[in-house]
């Protein structure tokens, strides 16, 4: 979220001032949690913190600040827990930031967090630029998605990967083997399976998902990438497929990565857009997880 909510700030930055909203807190059952964010002008608003009443209280808070002309505003509590002055009866709190951005120097500062996160580095926000009167926070790029197999599945996952904030990368093993043109907004790659190893040239963490036609073409991936750390790594397939591909591998003496497979939440998924909604919300779980948490071993041994 992060690198399309700058981008839409440096934007908005050359018409009127722009407050962010940032969680900077959370307890208990809260619609988000510490580090989301949306931003609100004067008659817009873009991104979210939970929505619901206790949006509300954020757009009036935030449309005060822009009135006042002051840059930031005390520290705003979200009461959820069903009191007289609750917003909700989820039963936590939210406590979050407001910064009022404007001006040459604020769009030159938003422009060149914009860019950072976009080359995929973490940017460092100071207390300030939160808008807190404590400390700061870390920004984050969007995670790598690299799907391998250019096929009717893989092109379903990537149609519904470009709302979830993925820098998205694909590979197939010719250029004319991306099915329908699609792909338009990945960055593809194709030939000779050592390509794979260019999407880990990056700060990101990087998440793979091997969509191949046929075993062979998942050894040569998993060969190719026999040197690398993704955060994620998952293989559609039958089980007795998921045991030929690691056996071939064990026969080659290349190593098993950690191996999710076969991909995807158990939904009796049967057409490449279920498959892909599966898919996509094993990824969320994972991605929600810390990353020590999220490496075990799925499919035969």
């Amino acid at each position: 979220m992060n690198e399309r909510l700058y981008a839409r700030l440096v934007s908005w930055l050359g018409d009127d001032p722009v407050v962010v909203a940032s969680v900077i807190d959370s307890r208990g059952a809260t619609p988000r949690k510490a580090g989301s964010k949306m931003l609100i002008s004067a008659h817009s608003t873009a991104f979210s913190i939970g929505g619901g009443l206790a949006e509300a209280r954020v757009i009036a808070a935030a449309r005060a600040l822009l009135a006042s002309g002051d840059p930031v505003a005390m520290p705003l509590t979200i009461d959820l827990g069903g009191g007289s002055d609750a917003v909700g009866i989820c039963g936590g709190s939210m406590q979050l930031a407001l910064r009022r951005w404007a001006g040459s120097d604020d769009r030159a500062r938003a422009q060149q967090i914009a860019n950072a996160l976009h080359s995929g580095h973490r940017v460092g926000l100071s207390a300030a630029e939160l808008g807190s009167s404590d400390a700061g926070a870390t920004l984050a790029p969007d995670d790598r998605l690299l799907i391998i197999g250019a096929g009717h599945c893989a092109l379903a996952l990537y149609t519904l990967a470009l709302t979830l904030d993925f820098d998205l990368w694909a590979f197939a093993e010719t250029a004319g083997g991306f099915v329908g043109n699609g792909f338009a907004k990945a960055t593809q790659l194709h030939g000779d399976y050592q390509q794979l190893n260019r999407a880990f040239a990056t700060d990101r963490p990087v998440y793979v998902v091997l969509l191949n036609r046929a075993f062979p073409q998942d050894v040569a991936a998993l060969a190719a990438l026999s040197q690398q750390q993704p955060r994620f790594i998952g293989m559609m397939g039958s089980q007795r497929r998921i045991h030929e591909v690691q056996q071939t591998l064990r026969r080659q003496g290349l190593p098993v990565p950690l191996l999710h497979a076969p991909i995807g939440i158990e939904l009796g998924a049967e057409t490449p857009e279920e498959i892909a909604v599966s898919i996509l919300a094993q990824l969320i779980q994972q991605r929600r997880q810390p990353p020590a948490s999220s490496a075990r071993l799925h499919g035969g041994k």
